[in-house]
């Protein structure tokens, strides 16, 4: 069983995401998310054992959010399936568009030189 270990939002684009104790997730995303509404990519989710090994690799630790994660997941497997869906609770079901960005698609976004969102981070839509 995956476990959720932190929600993330920010109130501004190109802005770190902080931890957030509750969220509420509405068509769009999450409220009071930068990212809500901006694209059909409305949540992104980074599991934890890639922001360890990313951890271990740069000899720091990434505080929740520091990667422009929304969600921080445990215990997922390593590929997920395009088109599957991912439940929080009873409530928030999220579908899975894609891993990564597309070649050369840019990101804005990198905490001390890394980004791990356009490799090996998740989008989802609520």
């Amino acid at each position: 069983m995956a476990i959720l270990k932190a929600i993330c939002t920010s109130s501004g684009r190109q802005q770190p995401k902080t931890e957030v104790e509750t969220a509420v997730f509405v068509s769009g995303g999450i409220e009071g998310d930068s990212h809500k509404s901006f694209t059909e990519r409305e949540v992104s989710l980074l599991r934890e054992e890639d922001v360890k090994r990313a951890a271990l690799e740069a000899g720091f630790d990434f505080p929740p959010g520091a990667l422009a994660e929304n969600l921080v997941v445990e215990g997922l497997p390593d590929e997920l399936p395009i088109g599957g869906t991912l439940a929080i609770g009873d409530s928030v079901e999220l579908e899975i568009l894609e891993k990564g960005k597309k070649p050369g698609e840019p990101h804005s976004y990198d905490y001390r030189g890394y980004c791990l969102l356009p490799t090996v981070g998740y989008f989802l839509r609520v």
